[in-house]
């Protein structure tokens, strides 16, 4: 049986079902749902206002999601031991 270690190591970087934020009745982040594998390079384009900084924000725990779920480096968002490992710089 694996431990929670293990499990942190072999799950993929990020995972989200539905994330999803909600400022008033505008959605900033509707349903996003993705895997980035370790290893990989990933980012994000899209317009100003299209919610690439609020993504950001939700995976790291500045901000909490309106729906959905997500996990960095196997933790629930936010996780403070996770934020340990990661570099933010708005």
């Amino acid at each position: 049986m694996a431990d929670h270690a293990d499990q942190r190591t072999a799950s993929p970087a990020i995972h989200t079902v539905a994330l999803s934020k909600r400022y008033g009745k505008t959605f900033a982040v509707n349903s996003l749902s993705m895997t980035v594998q370790r290893g990989e390079v990933f980012g994000f384009l899209g317009p100003n206002g299209a919610g690439k900084t609020t993504v950001v924000k939700l995976l790291l725990g500045l901000a909490r999601p309106s729906g959905g779920e997500g996990l960095v480096l196997g933790a629930p968002l936010g996780d403070r031991e996770t934020r340990r490992q990661i570099g933010y710089l708005p």
